[in-house]
């Protein structure tokens, strides 16, 4: 069973100054405190490979990631090890500001825990994504 959490919020801030942040892992980690234990690996031609984490106390999902190049104000990532996972950050234009959606996807394997991790999982990707949405709101519109 697969879980999907996206997460949307109004950010003061043209996307001009938005899409480049977003879309530059080496700037946007080291502002979220949501994406714990993030740490460069290696560049390759289809995109940069990453360990990514996201902290929920003492639970954590992620591994390891591959980055590839963005495309316009879209960043996004598929798992390659660990948690089986993709992500998206995703900025429009929305008025004279920016829209921010944070999309993750994640999935487990087997039965019944399978789909108990899920349920809870879900809630607890749910609270992270709000979190990492609010701290990089907070960070483009008051610390840039």
């Amino acid at each position: 069973m697969t879980q999907t959490v996206t997460v949307s919020r109004h950010v003061n801030c043209p996307l001009a100054t938005s899409g480049p942040f977003i879309t530059d892992p080496h700037s946007l980690f080291p502002q979220v405190s949501t994406f714990s234990r993030c740490r460069f690996v290696k560049a390759r031609d289809d995109g940069e490979l990453w360990d990514v984490y996201l902290d929920s106390g003492t639970i954590q999902l992620g591994g390891r990631v591959l980055i590839t190049p963005p495309t316009g104000s879209l960043l996004k990532w598929r798992a390659v090890q660990g948690t089986r996972h993709s992500f998206a950050a995703l900025v429009e234009p929305d008025g004279d500001g920016s829209r921010l959606t944070l999309t993750l996807t994640f999935s487990t394997t087997g039965l019944g825990i399978a789909r108990l991790s899920e349920w809870l999982g879900r809630g607890l990707v749910a609270r992270n994504l709000e979190a990492a949405a609010e701290e990089i709101r907070h960070f483009l519109e008051f610390e840039r």
